[in-house]
């Protein structure tokens, strides 16, 4: 940590802020690189983000099965293909199917 310590004022910062955050301090590495490693709250995982976005999929389904790909992009804040790939992965895992045709059908929630 030695070099790490002559360098300017903005790498304590950072230290800081993380440390402030309640986050764990950021790892710096110094070879021919120089690289800084950060850590984020586990609470922002991708994962977790994935699991709410299907959580609230599956509530609107339930609340409306009715409901279009376009609609369910406006009330999740996805795009169109974020809500296809959604909607793919939930039939591919056997947690809903589409009964009847697009225009028509509706959704149904097999599993939770």
């Amino acid at each position: 940590m030695g070099n790490v310590e002559r360098m300017g004022s903005g790498i304590k910062r950072m230290r800081y802020l993380m440390q402030d955050a309640g986050l764990q301090e950021p790892e710096f590495e110094m070879d021919s690189f120089f690289r800084v490693t950060f850590y984020r709250n586990p609470e922002y995982s991708l994962k977790q983000t994935v699991e709410k976005t299907v959580e609230k999929i599956l509530a609107l389904i339930k609340e409306n099965p009715n409901i279009t790909q376009k609609e369910l992009a406006a009330k999740t804040g996805l795009t169109r293909r974020g809500v296809e790939w959604n909607l793919k992965k939930l039939k591919d895992d056997g947690v809903i199917e589409r009964v009847g045709s697009d225009k028509s059908g509706h959704w149904e929630i097999i599993k939770k």
